[in-house]
């Protein structure tokens, strides 16, 4: 089984923030278990949580970063899981970008075409998760 997706645990400061590149977001199948308290943030990048995942009263900070010309994670994916996520959660849209910028894996079929470059998108990807990761800093004890 080709495996289509990476979850990276980064420490931030004092808390601990999931940042996730997938096409559905399982964090029951990572070691953190399924939005445990030690987690302070989520940062899903072109990513949703599955429908039975409803993490609307969960009291972290979530980002959530998706491209307009996605075909993978569809904007209308992401409308869609909106009601999914916590009420403050920051929605970043990149004009212009695609599922496959947000790595290195080249193209993948039924994405659709990039109108910016990767290194455009990825900084615009940096740039939404450093705001979280800063908007952290204030709130951790």
């Amino acid at each position: 089984m080709k495996c289509r997706w990476w979850v990276w645990a980064l420490v931030a400061l004092t808390g601990l923030v999931l940042a996730a590149l997938i096409v559905f977001v399982v964090w029951a199948q990572t070691p953190l278990g399924p939005m445990p308290e030690a987690v302070d943030g989520l940062v899903l990048w072109a990513a949703y949580p599955p429908s039975g995942d409803v993490l609307s009263g969960w009291v972290g900070l979530v980002a959530s970063v998706s491209a307009t010309n996605d075909g993978l994670t569809t904007p209308e994916d992401i409308a869609q899981a909106t009601p999914l996520l916590p009420a403050g959660t920051v929605f970043v849209t990149i004009d212009g970008g695609n599922h496959a910028q947000f790595g290195w894996y080249g193209k993948q079929r039924g994405d659709g075409v990039a109108t910016i470059s990767r290194e455009d998108q990825q900084s615009q990807t940096v740039a939404a998760t450093l705001s979280l990761l800063r908007a952290l800093a204030t709130t951790v004890d």
